[in-house]
């Protein structure tokens, strides 16, 4: 078991690294913890003018961050999965390359979804904002 795990190990530490490198991988987390800080540190004060004009961005605001986190977090189990040594990976996954594919995958997936959802829930934010900045929408409603 062992030994077929060394050997399928090599074509593993391949795939992610071209993993890695086609998808961007460590530029996109990178990207996405800084996205994440960025909305984090914006205190209630910054925002108090847009909670009071819409229930909606608030509402919008603190489900994408807690969808960022949650982006952030599979990317960093990710990029420590990517990390580990053979012998590390080997007692992780039972020598089982199988298990950690499918682990890959399905983070890959998960975080696919959360970024997609991410997405729909900042433009209905972006559009909180504008109805909230423009005197003819926010009277109309």
């Amino acid at each position: 078991m062992k030994e077929q795990f060394s050997k399928d190990y090599v074509k593993f530490q391949l795939k992610t690294a071209n993993f890695i490198m086609s998808q961007n991988f460590a530029a996109r987390c990178e990207e996405y913890e800084n996205l994440f800080n960025q909305m984090a540190s914006i205190s209630p004060d910054d925002m108090k003018e847009y909670i009071q004009k819409s229930p909606t961005f608030l509402h919008a605001r603190n489900k994408s961050l807690s969808l960022m986190e949650k982006i952030v977090s599979l990317h960093h189990s990710l990029k420590e999965i990517f990390e580990l040594k053979e012998d590390e990976l080997g007692l992780k996954y039972n020598y089982n390359l199988e298990k950690a594919d499918k682990e890959i995958a399905s983070k890959l997936h998960e975080a696919a979804y959360l970024l997609h959802e991410f997405e729909k829930v900042s433009k209905e934010g972006r559009k909180a904002i504008e109805i909230a900045d423009s005197p003819f929408l926010s009277q109309a409603l």
